[in-house]
């Protein structure tokens, strides 16, 4: 776990990092003179240990790790015994309806709370300017936790709690979600890439510490995570500045922190064919995990799956925020499509002991990263001024929470047919099989950038094209784009060199650059340092200001 533990964060995140050391060797001169100064290799590996340190502190920015944690020792992985539903379900067999009741009222209470979120902002505005929900959320998640658990010999009173608790659990949990959602949205894109996965390594962690608990122990330690969440977003939301940046200039959510510009039913008819593939992974990763009846949650065979889960999160982080890439549904599937498929033959080749217990190690893993990618993938949303953080969020939450509840429902209505063998586990793994990759067809066309100027034209690239070079997707908007075109044909820059220049005399970071672009990091830092060596600047500002004094007229290029 520690090798997982410091192997995720640095790539990840230390990407602003490595912009303020590109400005370090350009002040320096070249980056010949940069390799042959003794110990500069060595300073510059220090130097990263110190910051990916640092990312650490405060440790309250981590806080979503509380939350999700919660989840997935109350709802995902059962290691919290005697959870009213499924005790109820198991010692008093009854209908479908029944089952149902028991096994997805609190999801569905969740959806509920976050459709109103999201209708009711535009009123109302974002939770997050209400103070007392700061406080109010956390608190009716806690109170709920011992509801849902709660063991009377009545079955009247235990019915009673256990929907008490449920409306507590969908009010508390669905506001905590989009509040951390509204976080998230607003602070830098290289933070949320480290945030994300780091908080959910953390909630690993913390779910591997509750599974060493035992009764009541367990219980209260998981009761005081939606305090510890709530607390520590109090603490971080303090130190969102009042004025966010100009959108997308720095990977933040920018103005669309304000009231809906769009009602929520355009946001969603967008959010088509992502929603469709959110529900769906949702459905297949609880129908997948199903299977397994875990001899002793508190074993080493069930630490084994957090570990496997850990190691995949992390690997699907990396490959997210590290290389070319873009935060999409459509990556995530790349991912979790065979993963899921391989669960399932797993099923078919094998008894449900071995076969089950592979599926269910399967679908922790898929949850996992899933809850990381998406987390990163609602701020991107949010960051094209598509939509408001409450609606990027809420309705994103609002698929995910109604993949699980159909999933409960799929193995609510399997259980009776499966125990009187007139439907086979292996017809529904080969059904499942079927329907999900047709389902990952449909999501894989669904690419999505989340470059705020995603709705630009080819203007400058006609403008290029007239100067002889190739035609990258840029836009001439202004008289900047101008001199963005006059610079880059003085100073002789490549079409891939002219794209990145625009955007960094428009104020963009290195990271926006390389989430824009699609390109890796390790690229755009390199396109970065030969613009500054052509054009003579040994800073972004220096870059800012030559372009914006450069003439508005074709000069020819000094002399060297």
């Amino acid at each position: 776990m520690t090798g997982i533990q410091g192997g995720i964060p640095f790539p990840i995140a230390l990407s602003r990092y490595s912009e303020s050391m590109a400005s370090t060797r350009h002040s320096s001169g070249t980056g010949q003179r940069d390799a042959s100064e003794p110990g500069k290799d060595i300073r510059r590996g220090e130097s990263v240990v110190l910051a990916a340190v640092s990312r650490f502190m405060p440790l309250r920015r981590l806080g979503w790790s509380f939350l999700l944690a919660w989840v997935f020792c109350v709802f995902y992985t059962g290691i919290v015994d005697g959870y009213a539903g499924a005790t109820w379900s198991w010692e008093n067999p009854a209908g479908w309806a029944e089952t149902l009741f028991f096994s997805g009222l609190p999801v569905f209470m969740a959806v509920v709370t976050l459709v109103a979120i999201v209708f009711i902002e535009r009123r109302f505005g974002p939770p997050t300017d209400h103070r007392t929900l700061f406080w109010l959320a956390p608190a009716a998640t806690a109170i709920s936790t011992p509801l849902l658990f709660w063991a009377a010999e009545n079955l009247g009173i235990s019915t009673a709690m256990f929907m008490a608790g449920a409306a507590l659990t969908g009010f508390g949990s669905g506001f905590m979600w989009v509040m951390w959602g509204e976080f998230y949205a607003r602070i830098s894109q290289e933070d949320a890439e480290f945030l994300a996965p780091a908080s959910a390594v953390a909630s690993a962690l913390l779910v591997l510490l509750v599974s060493a608990m035992d009764g009541w122990i367990a219980l209260a330690f998981v009761t005081t995570l939606p305090l510890l969440s709530g607390l520590c977003f109090f603490l971080s939301w303090r130190d969102i500045p009042e004025e966010p940046a100009a959108a997308g200039s720095d990977g933040r959510i920018g103005d669309t922190c304000g009231s809906p510009k769009r009602s929520p039913l355009r946001v969603l008819s967008e959010m088509g064919r992502v929603g469709f593939g959110i529900l769906i992974a949702c459905l297949f990763v609880c129908l997948a995990g199903t299977f397994w009846n875990a001899p002793d949650r508190r074993g080493l065979v069930f630490h084994l799956v957090l570990v496997v889960a850990t190691v995949f999160m992390g690997a699907v982080s990396f490959a997210a925020t590290f290389g070319p890439r873009r935060v999409s549904i459509a990556f995530l599937y790349r991912w979790m499509c065979p993963a899921l498929v391989i669960g399932f033959v797993a099923l078919i080749l094998f008894d449900l002991d071995v076969g089950g217990y592979i599926a269910y190690l399967v679908a922790m893993s898929a949850r996992f990263a899933f809850c990381v990618i998406t987390q990163m993938y609602f701020a991107r949303y949010a960051a094209t001024g598509k939509a408001t953080a409450v609606q990027a969020y809420g309705l994103g939450w609002i698929f995910v929470h109604l993949g699980d509840f159909l999933g409960v429902v799929v193995s609510v209505s399997l259980a009776a047919p499966l125990a009187a063998r007139s439907v086979l586990v292996t017809q529904v793994s080969a059904v499942s099989i079927a329907v999900l990759v047709v389902a990952t067809m449909f999501v894989l066309n669904a690419s999505q950038s989340f470059s705020a100027d995603q709705g630009r034209t080819d203007r400058l690239a006609t403008g290029l094209a007239a100067e002889g070079y190739a035609a990258p997707a840029l836009e001439l908007r202004d008289d900047l784009a101008g001199a963005v075109r006059q610079l880059a044909a003085t100073y002789e820059l490549t079409p891939r060199e002219t794209e990145v220049f625009d955007l960094l005399a428009r104020g963009r970071s290195v990271p926006y650059v390389r989430d824009a672009l699609v390109i890796s990091k390790d690229t755009a830092a390199t396109h970065t340092k030969h613009i500054y060596q052509k054009l003579g600047v040994h800073s972004r500002q220096e870059l800012i200001d030559l372009v914006l004094s450069w003439p508005r007229n074709p000069v020819n290029k000094p002399d060297s």
